[in-house]
């Protein structure tokens, strides 16, 4: 009788341990692709300072908006690598691959010919069904003008779930990217 009570009481803590979910890790995507032309003439700087993210975003878990009033932070879908830190490489190989005549870099440099800081104030999935992100640009150039470029959209998940989530904040990411370059001239 005692075998068959510690065989139970086994099985159930090896149960209880197996329905526990996994954690999910997830990291931006890009569908720009960095040239490797190793003789690339560059002609221009474009340095990429450290990308500021709201703190309730900048964790390791995804936010998501449950309500009006409501955020949540996943505890098992969790960025790969904090916010801050995804979104800067994003935009350094990104700007790299769409502005091939420039030096996209995150390295201080004495004369670069715009500096870039990011601010980032949404990037969350949000009961509405869409991906939501906006913040703005800083961007000084050599003579120190600086303009500010807001960004604030929704893209419409296809379906639910994290991978979905990730793949449209990826894609509005880009978006945004190139508006970027677009409306500034860069």
């Amino acid at each position: 009788m005692k075998k068959l009570i510690i065989g139970s009481l086994l099985l159930l803590l090896i149960g209880c341990s197996s329905n526990s979910p996994n954690k999910v890790y997830y990291q931006l995507i890009s569908d720009f692709n960095s040239s490797t032309d190793t003789q690339q003439v560059v002609s221009k700087t474009i340095v990429i300072e450290p990308v500021s993210v709201a703190s309730y975003l900048d964790t390791t878990g995804i936010l998501y908006q449950s309500n009006p009033i409501e955020f949540s932070t996943a505890n098992n879908n969790l960025w790969l690598t904090p916010l801050s830190n995804q979104i800067e490489q994003r935009v350094v190989q990104d700007l790299s691959a769409l502005l091939p005549g420039y030096l996209v870099t995150t390295t201080p440099s004495s004369d670069p010919a715009v500096k870039i800081k990011l601010f980032i104030d949404g990037f969350h999935g949000c009961y509405t069904g869409d991906a939501i992100i906006k913040g703005y640009w800083m961007i000084t150039d050599l003579d120190n003008k600086v303009t500010l470029k807001h960004f604030d959209f929704k893209i419409r998940l296809a379906e639910d779930g994290y991978p979905t989530l990730v793949k449209a904040l990826s894609t509005g990411w880009q978006n945004e990217e190139i508006d970027l370059i677009r409306s500034t001239k860069l």
